[in-house]
Formats: C-alpha cells, sequence, structure tokens
C-alpha cells in the first residue's frame, strides 16, 4: 500500500501573499512529495493595481492566484469568499486595528473569528493535514486581515494533531539588512528604526529561517503571476523601493506548535534551514542577483 503524502495547509489573508511569504517554502515541499493546500481567506478586491477594465479586481486577482498555484505546485486552491478589509494605521498609527471600513459586513474583519475557523479546520479534517501556516500574531506587518487569519489559525488547530507555524520576518535581519543599505546611501528617514519594530518578530528559538534559493526562480514567477499588483517603483510594507527584495531568498516562520515536527522534518532533510543570523552579517550589494519584481501589497 502506498503511504498517504503528507498535507501542508497554507493559509492566507489574500492573493499574492503565499507567493510573498511561503512560495519557495510551498515549492520546498512540493519537491519532497507533500500535498499543498492553499486556502486564501479573501479575494483582495481592495489591492492596488491598474483599471481592470469590466473585470472586477476582486475576479483578476482570484484568476492570478490560480496561475501563481500552478506555477508553485499547489494541489488544490480554496477561497473563503471574505471580502479584503483594506489597509491603513488607524488610531495614531497602531496597527492591527479594525477601521470602521473594515467592519463592514463581509469583509474579513467583521468575519466571526470561530465560525471561520470551524471551515478551516473542516478542511483541514478533510484534507487530513500535517501542517498550517499562517501569520504572526500582528500579521506579518499589522494588516487587519493579517491578524485575523492568525487567530483563525490559532483557533483551527484547537482539538487537532495538526503543527502550526506562523510566516513572519526576523527583525534582527532586518536590522542589519537597514544597516547595510544605509551604508551605501539610503536616506535613513526613507527607513526610519521604528518602522523595523513594527514588521515581524525579534529573533528566537522558535524562530525559523528557510532557505528558498534553490526554489527563488519558480516563487519569483508565482510572484510575477499576480500582475495586478506588481510594480516597478513601489514600496511594500512600508520598506523603500528596492529594499524588500532582499528578503525574498529566505522565508521565515515562529514555531507555534511543533507537534510530530514533520514539518521541520522535511525542511531539514532538504537542506532547507538556513542558519540564525548575527548582528554582523552582510547584505548583498543592490542590483546583485535576478532582477525581482516588487510589489504594492
Amino acid at each position: 500500500m502506498t503511504a498517504t503524502a503528507p498535507v501542508l495547509v497554507a493559509l492566507h489573508a489574500h492573493p499574492d501573499d503565499e507567493a510573498i511569504f511561503t512560495g519557495g517554502t510551498i515549492v520546498r515541499a512540493v519537491e519532497a512529495g507533500w500535498r499543498v493546500v492553499l486556502v486564501v481567506a479573501t479575494d483582495g478586491d481592495q489591492g492596488a493595481g491598474p483599471d481592470c477594465g469590466r473585470t472586477p479586481l476582486g475576479a483578476r486577482r482570484r484568476d492570478e492566484t490560480m496561475a501563481a498555484a500552478a506555477v508553485l505546485g499547489v494541489a488544490r486552491v480554496v477561497f473563503l469568499g471574505h471580502g479584503d478589509s483594506g489597509y491603513g494605521v488607524p488610531d495614531g498609527g497602531r496597527s492591527g486595528t479594525a477601521t470602521a471600513r473594515s467592519l463592514q459586513s463581509g469583509t474579513l474583519a467583521a468575519a466571526h473569528v470561530d465560525g471561520v475557523a470551524a471551515v478551516v479546520r473542516r478542511l483541514m479534517g478533510d484534507e487530513g493535514a500535517t501542517a498550517l501556516t499562517s501569520y504572526d500574531d500582528n500579521g506579518i506587518y499589522g494588516h487587519v486581515d493579517h491578524v485575523q487569519v492568525h487567530e483563525i489559525a490559532a483557533r483551527s488547530v484547537e482539538g487537532t494533531e495538526c503543527e502550526l507555524y506562523e510566516a513572519t520576518l526576523d527583525r534582527r535581519v532586518l536590522r542589519v539588512l537597514r544597516t547595510g543599505m544605509v551604508a551605501r546611501g539610503l536616506l535613513p528617514d526613507l527607513w526610519p528604526p521604528s518602522l523595523t519594530a513594527r514588521l515581524g518578530v525579534e529573533h528566537g528559538p522558535a524562530m525559523v529561517a528557510v532557505d528558498v534559493t534553490p526554489q527563488l526562480d519558480r516563487k519569483l514567477l508565482a510572484v510575477a503571476a499576480h500582475s495586478s499588483q506588481v510594480v516597478e517603483a513601489s514600496s511594500f510594507m512600508g520598506l523603500p523601493a528596492g529594499v524588500f527584495h532582499h528578503l525574498l531568498r529566505t522565508e521565515w516562520f515562529r514555531v507555534a506548535r511543533r507537534g510530530r515536527g514533520r514539518f521541520l522534518g522535511m525542511l531539514e532533510a532538504t537542506d532547507g534551514l538556513a542558519p540564525a543570523p548575527t548582528e554582523s552579517a552582510t547584505v548583498p550589494a543592490p542590483g546583485q542577483g535576478a532582477a525581482r519584481p516588487v510589489l504594492t501589497g
């Protein structure tokens, strides 16, 4: 009898998040024989991008997600059907707080977390999920939909044996990157230190860095599939233009629920785990490597 393949469920807030934050890891899992199921909570209808003519932006972004999923090797894509809550930094800069617009009926911010978690938990049970990925408790950069996904995932694994890993950014890496960019001429005001403190989490023993350099070409193709969001000169998460591409070779996760550790075991077996960063590490000079698209968010 053929053994059942382990299953990774990647839960994301919007189309393109799967490629940006977990694209390389998804490819690595597929290459290791895992079945990957992508679950997208919203259709990204509040995203930036060009006029799509008669095609609603949400519909176009769903199509883009299907194209990106095909590139990554995803076996199944599920859209939960909630509206994009939009992104802002309300309440004097306190991120992760829903605005009145975000709480409009139908948006993810207005959704009942337990109800959505029950849907995800049922899907995980049907798939026999081994591991689930989501986001850290600030949703990586404070987007209310990302924060909701964090809460949904945490409740989805309750009463199950599913492992849980939270996509994030390593603030220690961000500080190293900022120092290097400023030394090369980046104006410090374009990347205030306070911004780094609002992104990701501090490095710690639960942090896992995944080197996705071998999977980078497919990851970039998946990012590029989200053409309504790709522009040549923009910022992402508040980072200055031309900076975010330095982060694409590594994907970070915080281990929220290790369980049997099969997901980590897969990464170790495929040489996916990257060494821990140091404050004295260096970053590549601007322009090194292949050209990379920058996304609006």
